[in-house]
């Protein structure tokens, strides 16, 4: 049986990524901060050791790994929202440039054998043009925001140590992936909590949102894990991959289809406080170079991810009366 190790496991990715892994048949193990909150539904198989341990605590770190002698690491963990990491820089470099410098190093030190998998982000791109879309891995780099310039730094530090100490390290660029369990700070788990809150009743049948012009490359989460999974034993080490469905689709189109799913007739308002800034009309990618390396292709249409979407909110709604995770 194979050992898997997955940095911020407590994630939304990190717990469809350990489902995937356990499925395949892997020993699963994953590293989580104190007090993170295990509520993904992978947690309630015990089937999965967690320990409590900081990424920047690099001794620890070392020790974990060491022990538990990981035949791939999947690096998930840090700041990952995009106005957080804007509003707190300092943060973000913290946990995403030196959380990930512990990674590589106590990964080279602990399990020099080891496959590490740096889950990056599509957001290196920065603000590219309509023209150069669909985005490859070899379109200029030009992060528009801290969290993607911190990610970016990540990359060249896992490129870094792949080249001079021979660390089998991949990294992987994933575009905007959706699916049952992310934070509602996310648009369109905002857009399914609040329907579900609607249909029981909770708030008035008014759904508040930001601009719904931009158009966004979606995955299905359980597709894109599927992919950090295959990744382990089929791309080359040193070498970068995006995965994106390959197709842009614009808010607007994710709310219309996420309202079709409800048999209410609900008003759609904007809102200036969830209303955010952007210079990017469209941001699509081309996940060609990941297929022709794995064979991987999306498996899940949008309106079954919006569907499972939509469900996870009505029952957790169900249970605690919308009460959840910001």
């Amino acid at each position: 049986m194979r050992k898997a190790l997955i940095t911020g496991i407590a994630g939304f990715a990190g717990g469809h990524l350990a489902e995937s892994l356990i499925e395949a048949g892997w020993e699963v193990a994953g590293i989580e901060r104190h007090g993170a909150v295990l509520d993904h539904p992978v947690f309630l198989l015990d089937r999965v050791k967690v320990e409590e341990c900081d990424i920047l605590a690099a001794r620890e770190l070392g020790r974990v790994i060491g022990e538990f002698q990981p035949d791939a690491i999947f690096h998930l963990a840090g700041t990952t929202h995009i106005p957080m990491a804007q509003s707190d820089p300092q943060m973000a470099f913290e946990t995403n440039i030196k959380g990930s410098l512990n990674i590589l190093d106590a990964t080279a030190a602990s399990a020099p054998s080891a496959r590490l998998i740096l889950v990056s982000s599509a957001e290196v791109y920065g603000k590219s043009r309509p023209e150069e879309m669909p985005l490859t891995e070899d379109r200029p780099l030009r992060p528009a925001s801290i969290y993607g310039l911190t990610k970016l730094c990540a990359e060249e530090t896992a490129f870094y140590y792949a080249r001079t100490r021979g660390l089998d390290a991949v990294v992987l660029r994933p575009f905007n992936h959706i699916g049952p369990g992310q934070r509602p700070r996310f648009v369109s788990a905002s857009f399914a909590l609040q329907i579900a809150r609607i249909e029981k009743g909770l708030q008035p049948p008014v759904l508040e949102v930001g601009n719904l012009d931009p158009a966004r490359d979606f995955t299905d989460a359980r597709d894109m894990v599927r992919g950090y999974r295959l990744a382990v034993g089929k791309c080359d080490s040193g070498s970068v991959y995006n995965i994106c469905s390959g197709r842009a689709y614009p808010i607007r189109e994710i709310l219309d289809r996420l309202l079709k799913l409800s048999d209410l007739e609900i008003e759609v308002r904007p809102s200036a406080e969830r209303t955010r800034a952007t210079d990017v009309p469209i941001f699509r990618g081309d996940h060609s170079r990941f297929t022709a390396a794995t064979g991987w292709r999306p498996e899940y249409g949008i309106d079954d991810t919006l569907k499972a979407i939509l469900d996870y909110w009505r029952g957790r709604v169900k249970l605690n009366r919308g009460k959840s995770r910001g």
